[in-house]
């Protein structure tokens, strides 16, 4: 059975949450666990880290801040590393100077540790996160969990056929039971499933349908484009989307009350 086109596989702390919070968040971005000697080793480092503004004397207060940009790139640490890059540009110059105005040096040197220190641990986190997975766009995720959708699809109408027309995969119709990330069985959909999904006019879409159970439906993509009315660069451009499962002519039932039907014929005379 041959069902279509399948599609490539390709998916911060602050300080108010605590010393304690802040290290779980580090330490629980790797899948494996650490010895806890190197868990101890890591956070003593990134103590020291945080002490750099005390210890540099304010010099390097905006050290931690513009690492915790360079990594999380958000207007907020932008505008903190820039505050403390000026407070610290202000105290190196106060101390070549020695203007002797030590009331105002010291003030600096009271807001850069402070500043400096309170930026570090609310970025620790993000300057040590582990996690090397770029930031994706919530659009391009809902684009790339769709994709996985069908892919998951395919499989199992591949695998499993009765599984497949249980679920309803290829049928939007039927009220999308089983997410399949948008697929349509174009040997089996109506009329309206194949209009919305391929977003084709009703008229349009109702001629493939006459054409298609005409011919009982299609084996492959290259007999859908050689036989039917879609065009070869259509067929291409919405493979991603197409299901061919093996084509069911819809019954006719019987009428069970024909003597109705021919009342409603009107009065003999």
């Amino acid at each position: 059975m041959w069902c279509g086109h399948t599609d490539q596989r390709p998916g911060r702390r602050n300080l108010v949450n605590g010393w304690a919070d802040s290290i779980d968040t580090v330490s629980d971005t790797s899948d494996e666990a650490e010895p806890a000697g190197r868990v101890l080793l890591r956070g003593v480092g990134q103590f020291l880290w945080c002490l750099i503004p005390l210890a540099s004397l304010g010099s390097l207060a905006f050290l931690p801040a513009a690492q915790a940009w360079w990594k999380a790139r958000t207007a907020g640490w932008a505008i903190t590393a820039s505050m403390l890059t000026i407070i610290s540009v202000t105290i190196v110059t106060g101390y070549a100077v020695d203007s002797g105005n030590s009331t105002f040096l010291g003030m600096m040197l009271f807001i850069a540790w402070i500043g400096g220190i309170t930026a570090a641990v609310a970025g620790r986190g993000v300057v040590f996160s582990r996690d090397s997975r770029p930031k994706v766009d919530p659009a391009v995720q809902d684009v790339m969990d769709q994709r996985e959708r069908r892919h998951t699809a395919r499989q199992i109408a591949e695998t499993d056929l009765a599984r497949a027309l249980e679920l309803g995969i290829g049928h939007p119709e039927r009220g999308r039971m089983y997410d399949d990330g948008g697929l349509v069985d174009l040997n089996n959909a109506s009329p309206e499933a194949v209009s919305w999904v391929l977003n084709w006019t009703p008229d349009r879409a109702r001629a493939f349908v006459a054409e298609r159970d005409h011919r009982n439906g299609y084996e492959s993509l290259e007999e859908l484009a050689a036989l039917s009315v879609i065009r070869p660069s259509e067929v291409d451009r919405v493979a991603e989307y197409i299901l061919l499962l093996p084509y069911q002519a819809t019954p006719r039932l019987p009428d069970p009350n024909p003597d109705r039907r021919q009342g409603e014929r009107g009065p003999t005379t």
